[in-house]
């Protein structure tokens, strides 16, 4: 899964503030990135968007916020662990305008955790400098929008092969004593449609038949060495899956999906060498031939 950090720089110190994971199937999430901490004494908003006091009072260290944004356009929000609340915009493959995702707002950079090069992996980075005078409440929003995009204020975009996650500075409003030093995120009370556009599995084969056409696919997945074959459509039952390769030494097994829960449009599977599962080496060159049965 790979991972892109946005980070906030200040004088010399440099901090955490956000964290972009994707999926194997096209989605996004996306952390405010702090260590778990305790949510004793929070708020959290009602279903007017009002700030009530957290239910949580058991004082052990809980999540941050997260989102987790879907290839079909369903987007929830969660905190301490539960969902919280949940919109639906245009699905990934097809975004055509920019969508608020949600907001985060942090009391002071000093707040945010520190980032330690050695110890918090990535694999891309963009960095918001923040002069070293500002002691203050800052707010960003936090969009996507069709690739590439650059953010409207002061902000950066991560240009993802289809669409971008924008994080940028937005105004504040007022915020009640109380909340003065907590950190506070949220998402629209609406999003642009009332339920999902697609389904998921329509959904994930569009979103990498928009990058790679309207072929079976064959990825890898980028931590464990699985590899995933696409279907062209989903299928009426689950589809079995042969391979041929060049090599002798070569063959598949299959990863079975967790029970009750079988794809028709996808098949996981190891490929094996005289050693068991080859978890090191791409041996996709190898591949001759696939046949795939199931009925349309």
């Amino acid at each position: 899964m790979p991972t892109a950090r946005v980070l906030i720089k200040q004088g010399s110190t440099v901090y955490r503030f956000m964290r972009f994971d994707t999926s194997a199937d096209g989605s996004l999430l996306a952390f405010l990135d702090r260590d778990p901490c305790s949510h004793r004494g929070g708020y959290s908003t009602n279903e007017e968007g009002i700030f009530v006091p957290d239910e949580d009072v058991s004082g052990l260290p809980l999540p941050s916020c997260k989102f987790s944004i879907h290839t079909t356009g369903e987007i929830h929000r969660y905190a301490g662990g539960d969902r919280k609340s949940t919109i639906h915009i245009e699905p990934l493959y097809a975004l055509t305008k920019v969508a608020v995702v949600g907001f985060i707002s942090i009391p002071r950079p000093s707040r945010l955790d520190p980032f330690v090069e050695s110890k918090h992996r990535h694999d891309a980075v963009a960095i918001l400098n923040i002069p070293e005078d500002v002691s203050e409440r800052i707010s960003f929003a936090v969009e996507l929008s069709p690739a590439p995009q650059q953010p409207i204020t002061y902000g950066v975009a991560l240009n993802y092969e289809i669409y971008s996650a924008i994080v940028r500075v937005m105004p504040t409003g007022n915020i009640a004593p109380e909340l003065a030093e907590h950190f506070i995120h949220g998402m629209p009370r609406a999003g642009q449609f009332d339920k999902r556009q697609i389904d998921k599995a329509n959904a994930e084969l569009a979103f990498y038949q928009r990058i790679h056409g309207r072929t079976p696919i064959v990825f890898r997945e980028d931590r464990g060495g699985a590899y995933v074959l696409l279907a062209v459509v989903p299928m009426r039952t689950a589809p079995k899956l042969k391979i041929g390769f060049d090599r002798d030494d070569l063959k598949i097994e299959i990863i079975p999906f967790e029970p009750l829960v079988e794809p028709t449009h996808k098949v996981r599977f190891w490929i094996c060498d005289k050693g068991g599962r080859n978890k090191k080496d791409d041996l996709r060159q190898h591949i001759k031939s696939i046949e795939l049965n199931a009925e349309l």
